[in-house]
């Protein structure tokens, strides 16, 4: 049995330091408020964040229309499930006022995208020791299914995921033989959840890990609810406290592990990597009939051996790991990475990007079909495309070296009565060596050592279409390029970000697809209560809301998009060897039409029907500060094809968001012949 020591845990933070995830876009909690800050910072996890933070759910629609700015090449609004993917991916969640849906970014299987975010304490640097784990995870069970059918409930790894239709916390089970009522309940009552109902039941009945050091804080309980870090055993959605904030934990989780990314990366391979769930299996006490049947009792699902839960009359379960075929130091080398230095106290950019000039990021691909599959994800298939669904997570671990995190137990937990001083005390008074003085230190013993955390609202990963022509030419992975930040003056937004593409710096070759696509909200607006910041929604057109397009421009120096008829031939559609693809049946989409759809951000798209642009209203026309398209944007697949174009650069704007408020929303590609490049960033 893996047994949770300091030298396996996490490293935590000392006080304050924030972690935001910025791409894909990170929701710190947040659902679709109206106000700067979040309204319910317990709804689905414990970040430890300032309230401020996140970006709203994506969503579609405008002004009634559920479905406008959202088809897919060859459909109409009307017909909104044809095409190359399906609509009905995302949840189908109505706004209070009934003028839009959630909406749910989708993603092609094995793509690349630059996962990107900022932490206030940094890292990488001389003053802190800290690391960043990487997770996803994903729905594994079928949405459609009632409860009784699902699988995977008696480990507690039962993952179905719902973003929520309002901003209240889920439910709790009282015990496993309500689990089954409380997941009705928190169905009904539209609940936002990542975890699941039994997730939070076992670490409830489960006896917290006795032999970690608590310093001198008082855990008022004796479950995996209670840590150093929440020693009143407070719930944070169905997450459990101890898994939370220990890293590689003991007992089985519905997450994925990615990467974990800090400064003892010698030590991560040696004695963090061989114990992630993705290589080690982990063991529970599931129900008498086996791993799809809950626990009778609190006191079978709180067997933490085998011999417990025989006694119990339970059965044991170990997991499966589904890497567990990899070779030990491929998997060291592959999850383990050395972190960039990056400033403390400071939400910027790292050292060891581009000119330094980047958010501090992993270049993620993304899982394919298979590797969903044996993660034991659920499929689902809507006209013929098949996709999963799936979540990212990020725990920022933080702390300094006033004691070796390594070697420090429980039997260095402060108690006075028997000789025993903890090596970090509550705001102590230190001897400084002068006569007769003390100086005291700010130091919280429940934040010495300190997780924060980040998790992105649902998006969905698909598969590449077989039969695209386009594709099929190209030899390196589709590139995602997309649009972080949301409206709002920098104070306004702080600590999220102002608008900008991401990435905003891409090389690609000419036998690659990009995929531009993006989600906003309809309720931005940053309003009242603002916490410590400033209220209000800076910028161009309607308030509350994100909006994004693309126009060409002649260089990033510039404010006026290239205007498409005096510079005829000059735009990246027409010299370079990039194209736009119409279907699966389909070669390319005319360029002409391409640069109405992205400036348009989808107001124009191409009916396959009758081989023309159609405007969303019949016979409209898009509002110039695009009022009337939709948040979000998901159409603009441009496939590149092997051809002499010699190496250039081409730049982009987003006219909407280019003023002194919201400025620069640029990006930037260079293009070079094709066979040599594959996911680059520009850095000169």
């Amino acid at each position: 049995m893996l047994r949770l020591t300091s030298g396996s845990l996490f490293l935590f933070g000392v006080v304050n330091g924030d972690t935001y995830m910025h791409w894909p876009r990170g929701s710190n909690n947040r659902l679709n408020e109206k106000s700067a800050n979040r309204a319910n910072g317990n709804r689905m996890f414990d970040s430890q964040n300032n309230n401020r933070g996140g970006y709203n759910v994506g969503e579609t629609g405008n002004e009634g229309n559920a479905f406008d700015g959202n088809t897919n090449f060859g459909e109409t609004p009307q017909n909104a499930n044809n095409g190359q993917y399906a609509a009905d991916i995302w949840d189908v969640t109505k706004t209070e006022d009934g003028t839009s849906y959630q909406y749910q970014s989708i993603f092609q299987e094995s793509s690349l995208m630059r996962w990107t975010w900022t932490s206030q304490h940094g890292c990488g640097n001389a003053m802190n020791n800290c690391n960043m784990v990487l997770q996803m995870g994903c729905e594994n069970v079928n949405r459609a299914s009632a409860f009784s059918a699902q699988t995977k409930k008696g480990t507690g790894q039962r993952m179905l995921l719902r973003d929520g239709g309002n901003t209240n916390q889920p439910d709790e089970p009282n015990g496993f033989g309500n689990v089954a009522q409380k997941f009705s309940d928190n169905n009904d009552n539209q609940r936002g959840r990542h975890e699941s109902e039994e997730f939070y039941a076992f670490c409830e009945a489960r006896e917290r890990e006795k032999g970690l050091f608590t310093a001198d804080q008082k855990l008022k309980g004796h479950t995996q609810k209670y840590t150093r870090q929440n020693p009143n055993g407070a719930r944070r959605g169905l997450e459990c406290p101890e898994e939370r904030d220990y890293f590689p934990w003991e007992f089985p989780t519905p997450w994925i592990d990615l990467a974990w990314i800090g400064n003892d990366v010698e030590y991560c391979k040696t004695n963090i990597a061989p114990f992630s769930q993705n290589v080690y299996s982990k063991g529970v006490c599931a129900g008498p009939n086996g791993a799809d049947d809950l626990p009778d009792d609190d006191d079978m699902g709180g067997a933490k051996t085998a011999t417990e839960c025989a006694n119990e009359g339970g059965t044991w379960v170990q997991t499966t790991p589904p890497d567990a075929g990899m070779d030990a130091t491929a998997w060291a080398n592959k999850f383990c990475q050395q972190a960039n230095w990056s400033q403390i106290n400071h939400l910027g950019n790292v050292e060891g990007t581009a000119l330094g000039g980047q958010m501090d990021n992993y270049l993620w691909q993304l899982p394919s079909m298979d590797d969903l599959a044996r993660y034991g994800c659920q499929a689902y298939t809507e006209n013929g495309i098949e996709y999963y669904r799936v979540v990212a997570r990020q725990r920022y671990n933080i702390s300094t070296m006033d004691y070796d995190p390594y070697q420090t137990f429980a039997d260095q937990n402060n108690d006075p009565k028997n000789g025993v001083i903890s090596p970090v005390t509550q705001n102590p008074t230190v001897d400084v060596g002068a006569y007769m003085q003390g100086l005291r230190l700010a130091l919280n013993t429940a934040q010495t050592g300190r997780t924060f955390q980040d998790r992105s609202h649902v998006f969905a990963i698909a598969r590449k279409p077989a039969n695209t022509v386009a594709q099929s030419r190209a030899t390196h992975p589709m590139l995602n390029i997309g649009v972080r930040g949301k409206r709002g003056n920098i104070v306004q937004t702080f600590p999220a970000v102002e608008y900008d593409f991401e990435p905003n710096d891409v090389v690609m070759s000419q036998d690659q697809c990009i995929h531009l696509q993006w989600t906003g909200s309809n309720t931005h607006n940053n309003g009242n209560p603002a916490g410590d910041g400033q209220a209000g929604d800076a910028g161009e057109g309607r308030g509350g809301t994100d909006r994004s397009n693309l126009m060409e421009m002649k260089s990033l120096r510039s404010s006026y998009p290239m205007p498409y008829d005096v510079n005829d031939g000059q735009s990246f559609f027409d010299v370079v060897n990039c194209k736009y693809p119409m279907s699966a049946n389909e070669d390319f989409i005319p360029k002409d039409m391409v640069k109405a759809i992205f400036a348009t951000a989808g107001y124009y798209y191409f009916n396959e029907n009758n081989d023309q642009l159609n405007t969303v209203e019949a016979g409209g026309t898009v509002n110039p500060l695009l009022n009337n398209v939709s948040a979000s944007f998901k159409q603009g697949l441009v496939c590149c094809t092997t051809g002499t174009t010699p190496t250039k650069d081409y730049y982009f704007t987003s006219t909407r968001n280019n003023n002194f408020t919201n400025r620069s929303q640029k990006l930037k590609i260079r293009v070079v012949q094709g066979g040599g490049a594959t996911f680059q960033f520009y850095k000169a």
